[in-house]
């Protein structure tokens, strides 16, 4: 009890305590609402006063931003009002001096034509402004053009050259090639710089004025290389000079400085000839290129005939065409914009590419007219050009790509132009073979000159094999799809149907002899020389390749010949072996041997010597006749006199045996005239004509 009561009397004093608390804390509440009321109070006032003060401090600041952007739009617009006579002197004075301050005046007085046009275009300032600003434009192309005009020279020809034998240059182990940098560098950066304000703020008048300069540059280029052809032609020097070669270092320098220096290092127009051949041997065989003795093109016969120089000197033309059109295009890449590039380019070279296929297909008509008269050797100076032009189309291609279709087409026209031609005529090659109605045969029966020059021509066509499916007419499609080489199956149905229609063609001629021995002599000769040179020049296995038969039956022919040939030996033997007599059916040779002193009978001796007579006439008959036959061929002529001895001699012998030493003539010189030694001499002195 007295414990709960120590507890409730604390409790009561905790009470107390905290009413007292509660009664302070109710004081300080009521003294801080008094004073939050009144800062509520002093803030309401201060509102009051500040809030005007604010707002004319905010027109103030709208008032300075509003004077500080109309004196920056004075600004802007003044300098529109100004900027004519601040750059009428530079823009008067052109762009001589410096071509940026030139530019950038430039564009100040486009920024004013800009503004007047869209705030004030009745004011009097735009036309002061467009009349200063065109005359600043007509500036920049007057420029543009005499900048680049002078800058535009004709590549001399010993560069050209050099541009053409780079690739031998490679091979020789010359590690650097003939750059031809035709602009400075300095000269190619103002001319973009122009070009591409002309491309943005002019018409397009600059391109027409660039195509038609460098255009002209490339004519030029290309008439000083056929120019000096011409003049360097058989090694003369050009006005008295040598040209010459440009050192591995030249080829950095610029074109202008290369021409100044050409003189320093010279190469003569001599060893440039030679290299000009070393170079074409790929596209010319070596019997077309200086080879004489099988050479079928006629050099300087007449206008219309095509010489070597004429073919090299068209094919370097070709190879210096691309060259310079590969050099101008990347010029263009410095200087012209992306988009503009290939219209130019089309322009630039439209006119060259004509010169040079113009050129092409002057000489493609000149074979025309050579081969309207029957001279189809000059078809042969077309093949050079075709295999260069077949082997440059894709360079031709891709230098062309993106350029307009008469540019693209026009190389391509002259290709087939040439494959036509020479189409036409290897076609009418045929044609005259099949209707050579000439009656005229050699007298000798020697090779005869249709056989020859059909025979040349084919052997020729051979150094254009890789080509030559391209020109000549097949016949019998269906195998050339089916073979693996086109090129050489083609050749051997062409050479097939020639060799016909030149057999058929000597088969009619061999009919005008009358006689029949010289006939088969004529018949051997030409076969022979057919079989031979299809053999000598590896033809015939390419003529395998479609006919298996033809050297079987040449040599049936050959033999054919030479069996009618040996019966010219008939009257001969007629009298060798008329040994039908009593006397001699019934002696043997040792019995010959001992009748010198047999007493004949006068029937006996007088058969005897028409025997021996009649022999000595034949023979000396067919060595006069035989005499003028000609066989050219060494080794078949030789084969055939010891064919004929192997038939002659023996019986010969065998009968000049038998009766050499007979009694029946006093005057034994008289008949017996040729011993079987004397007769194989004979024999060996026939075909002399040939011989």
């Amino acid at each position: 009890m007295e414990e709960n009561s120590d507890k409730l009397e604390k409790a009561i004093k905790s009470l107390d305590l905290f009413k007292d608390l509660l009664s302070k804390s109710d004081s300080q509440t009521r003294q801080m609402s008094q004073i939050l009321d009144n800062f509520s109070q002093r803030l309401s006032q201060l509102e009051t006063t500040i809030q005007p003060v604010y707002r004319e401090t905010g027109n103030l600041q709208t008032i300075q931003l509003n004077i500080v952007s109309t004196l920056e739009r004075l600004d802007y617009v003044i300098k529109f009002y100004t900027v004519a006579n601040e750059v009428e002197t530079v823009i008067t004075t052109g762009p001589n001096h410096s071509l940026d301050t030139y530019l950038k005046n430039l564009d100040r007085l486009k920024e004013a034509i800009d503004y007047f046009e869209l705030n004030n275009p009745e004011s009097p300032e735009l036309m002061n402004v467009s009349a200063l600003y065109e005359k600043g434009g007509n500036c920049i192309e007057r420029e543009f053009r005499q900048l680049l005009s002078r800058h535009s020279v004709a590549v001399p020809p010993i560069l050209i050259y050099d541009l053409v034998h780079e690739e031998d240059n490679q091979d020789s182990g010359e590690a650097d090639k003939t750059i031809l940098e035709q602009l400075p560098e300095k000269a190619k950066d103002e001319l973009r710089q122009l070009a591409e304000w002309l491309c943005i703020n002019r018409n397009d008048d600059f391109i027409t004025v660039y195509a038609n300069l460098r255009s002209e540059v490339l004519l030029k280029s290309l008439q000083g290389l056929r120019d000096h052809q011409k003049s360097c032609s058989g090694g003369t020097q050009v006005s008295g000079q040598t040209l010459g070669h440009s050192s591995p270092a030249m080829g950095r320098k610029t074109l202008t400085a290369q021409m100044k220096e050409s003189s320093a290092v010279r190469r003569t127009p001599k060893s440039i000839q030679q290299a000009l051949m070393k170079k074409l041997q790929d596209v010319i065989p070596g019997d077309v290129l200086g080879n004489k003795s099988n050479q079928m093109i006629i050099e300087g016969k007449d206008e219309l005939s095509i010489s070597e120089r004429e073919i090299v000197g068209y094919l370097t033309c070709v190879t210096a065409l691309y060259k310079l059109m590969q050099s101008e295009l990347k010029l263009m890449n410095g200087i012209i914009r992306l988009e503009h590039q290939r219209p130019i380019f089309s322009r630039l070279v439209y006119p060259s590419l004509e010169s040079v296929v113009g050129e092409g297909e002057l000489l493609a008509n000149r074979v025309k007219k050579c081969i309207a008269r029957q001279d189809f050797s000059s078809a042969l100076c077309l093949f050079p050009i075709l295999r260069h032009q077949a082997s440059m189309r894709h360079n031709f291609d891709l230098l062309f790509d993106g350029c307009n279709l008469e540019v693209q087409s026009k190389f391509q026209g002259l290709v087939v132009a040439l494959q036509t031609t020479i189409s036409r005529s290897l076609e009418e090659f045929l044609e005259y073979i099949k209707s050579d109605v000439h009656t005229k045969v050699p007298k000798d029966g020697t090779v005869h000159e249709l056989t020859s020059n059909v025979m040349i021509f084919v052997v020729q066509l051979l150094q254009y094999l890789d080509i030559l499916s391209r020109v000549i007419t097949v016949i019998d499609i269906q195998s050339l799809e089916n073979s693996s080489d086109k090129n050489r199956l083609a050749f051997a149905q062409y050479i097939t149907r020639v060799l016909s229609a030149l057999g058929l063609t000597l088969q009619n001629k061999s009919e005008v002899y009358s006689d029949s021995h010289l006939k088969a002599i004529f018949k051997l000769n030409n076969v022979h020389y057919i079989l031979k040179t299809l053999r000598k020049s590896s033809l015939l296995n390419i003529v395998h390749m479609y006919n298996r038969e033809i050297e079987s039956v040449y040599e049936e022919q050959m033999l054919d010949s030479k069996r009618i040939y040996s019966q010219s030996w008939s009257r001969v033997l007629h009298y060798v072996l008329e040994m039908d007599k009593p006397f001699s059916q019934q002696r043997t040779l040792p019995e010959m041997n001992n009748m010198a002193n047999m007493k004949l009978k006068d029937k006996d001796r007088q058969n005897i010597k028409d025997k021996f007579a009649g022999f000595n006439k034949e023979i000396e008959e067919i060595h006069r006749i035989q005499m003028s036959f000609a066989i050219p061929d060494l080794e078949l002529r030789e084969s055939l006199k010891q064919e004929n001895k192997d038939y002659i001699i023996p019986k010969y012998k065998l009968f000049f045996e038998k009766y050499v030493n007979m009694n029946f003539t006093k005057n034994i010189d008289k008949y017996i005239k040729y011993t079987p030694e004397r007769v194989a001499l004979i024999i060996d002195s026939f075909f002399d004509s040939a011989a």
